[in-house]
């Protein structure tokens, strides 16, 4: 009898045991629950700052008034630069152009042979804009794989002169494919328009330009275009 309350109270004891253990582990499973979720929301969080972070280096870039890449000027810089140099070109009666650059297959460059390569082309091209005008004037980069300029007490025929110039000088650019050795082909297409040719504002001289651009294009690329021609 008393072998048999031993065993009885073993057994108690046991089960006691058992229960406990299986809910220390049911604890111990919602609490890595709860970590995991505190781990996930943290991750998003942090991912969250990170972009947050991004956009401020951007606008502080913006801001700044410098293209991180090519080291000209922004399209926020050059928009109110625009403004401000038509103000002045109605107010002392002179001639004002915009010279627009397009970057031929940028895209398909960037595909084929690698962004770095690309990003090279833009800053290449950079150095040859502001190298073909003159200190009054304000080459800058508008976005993508193009850079535009304002040409002061120029004309639409002063402009296409400028253009071509950049034009020559960007297809003879020597940049090679790192892994074959061999060189790539590198273009540009340019279109102009002037104040007070083609417009009187700065969204006119900027639509007019896109349009001559777009002719351009559609005329096989690699030349330079004249706005209302």
């Amino acid at each position: 009898m008393k072998a048999h309350l031993t065993q009885m109270l073993q057994n108690f004891h046991g089960q006691a045991r058992h229960r406990q253990i299986e809910t220390q582990l049911r604890k111990l499973q919602t609490a890595n629950l709860q970590l995991e979720r505190t781990v996930r929301e943290k991750e998003r969080e942090l991912d969250a700052l990170r972009h947050q972070l991004a956009n401020s280096e951007a606008r502080l870039q913006e801001l700044m008034g410098t293209d991180e890449l090519t080291g000209l000027p922004n399209r926020h810089v050059f928009k109110e630069h625009l403004t401000h140099s038509i103000k002045r070109a109605v107010r002392l009666g002179y001639s004002l152009s915009l010279m627009l650059i397009d970057v031929d297959h940028l895209r398909d460059i960037n595909l084929r042979y690698g962004h770095e390569v690309g990003d090279q082309v833009l800053v290449e091209i950079a150095k040859i804009l502001k190298t073909s005008v003159r200190e009054i004037d304000m080459p800058a980069r508008w976005g993508g794989e193009e850079l535009v300029a304002v040409l002061h007490e120029t004309d639409g025929e002063g402009a296409a002169v400028v253009a071509e110039r950049v034009r020559r000088r960007v297809s003879m650019l020597e940049i090679t494919d790192r892994r074959s050795g061999k060189p790539i082909s590198i273009t540009a297409t340019l279109a102009v328009s002037s104040y007070p040719r083609n417009s009187h504002e700065p969204q006119g001289l900027l639509e007019a330009a896109c349009e001559a651009l777009i002719s351009a294009k559609d005329k096989g690329c690699n030349v330079v275009m004249i706005a209302g021609r």
